[in-house]
């Protein structure tokens, strides 16, 4: 039976409206993705939900998307520091590395040439180009994860994360965005990594990809970060336990 909830965060009062739930399921392999099956994952009253031993034969898919500077890496490495039994995947990137990231930790950096080469040779998963920079995740790591019966979280952009939503049916996307386009553009000059032009480049997109967010199975108005954060592992667990 379809469920349907939509998160408000950082208010007292939660709405819920007919965006759609599906299933979490099993991956059986990167090349057979859209043949899934369902898993519960049981816990007993000893057991700490967000140290499971006994994983599911094969892990399930996770994605956080939405607009840049909504939080959802953030929110993301909030998610992977309170459950070990999810791994986040390093996305690959052609953009230069930013001051204090790391090559592997917050990105695969790549040059343009090795990008397309893993996109002739049908090595990602999925791909997009945001801001004239392609992004994308390998399917091996992805393969690698699942495989070990850990689960998967992929913070993507929106484009990323349709074509996700277009080829496996069963991941779980939750759109992440801020309470208004106002705050976003606050929150991305406090961020102080792009000059206004960038900025208003950025805001420009998220006003597309705003109008893109019933698509998605969640979505999550970023007003408070610690709200934010206990109401999407309240999804997880949630999902994980169907």
């Amino acid at each position: 039976m379809v469920k349907s909830i939509k998160l408000k965060i950082g208010s007292s009062k939660k709405t819920s409206s007919k965006t759609s739930l599906k299933s979490i399921s099993s991956l059986k392999s990167i090349s057979s993705l859209k043949s899934i099956s369902s898993l519960k994952v049981k816990t007993s009253k000893q057991q700490n939900p967000n140290t499971w031993t006994n994983f599911p034969p094969k892990g399930k898919l996770f994605v956080f998307t939405g607009p840049s500077g909504t939080g959802k890496t953030t929110i993301a490495q909030a998610i992977l520091h309170e459950f070990d039994f999810f791994k986040r995947i390093v996305t690959c990137t052609t953009r230069p590395m930013r001051d204090g990231e790391k090559e592997g930790v917050d990105y695969h950096f790549l040059s343009k040439e090795k990008f397309l080469d893993y996109l002739a040779h049908n090595a990602l998963l999925e791909h997009a180009v945001v801001y004239g920079n392609y992004y994308g995740s390998l399917k091996e790591e992805v393969e690698e994860v699942i495989n070990s019966g850990k689960s998967v979280l992929l913070v993507l952009d929106v484009q990323g994360a349709l074509t996700i939503q277009r080829n496996f049916l069963d991941a779980e996307i939750i759109f992440i965005k801020t309470p208004s386009l106002s705050i976003l553009k606050k929150r991305l000059i406090l961020r102080g990594t792009d000059k206004m032009d960038v900025i208003d480049t950025r805001i420009k997109e998220a006003t597309a990809e705003l109008k893109l967010e019933s698509k998605f199975s969640h979505i999550l108005i970023n007003d408070d970060l610690q709200s934010a954060i206990s109401d999407v592992k309240k999804i997880i667990l949630e999902g994980l336990r169907e």
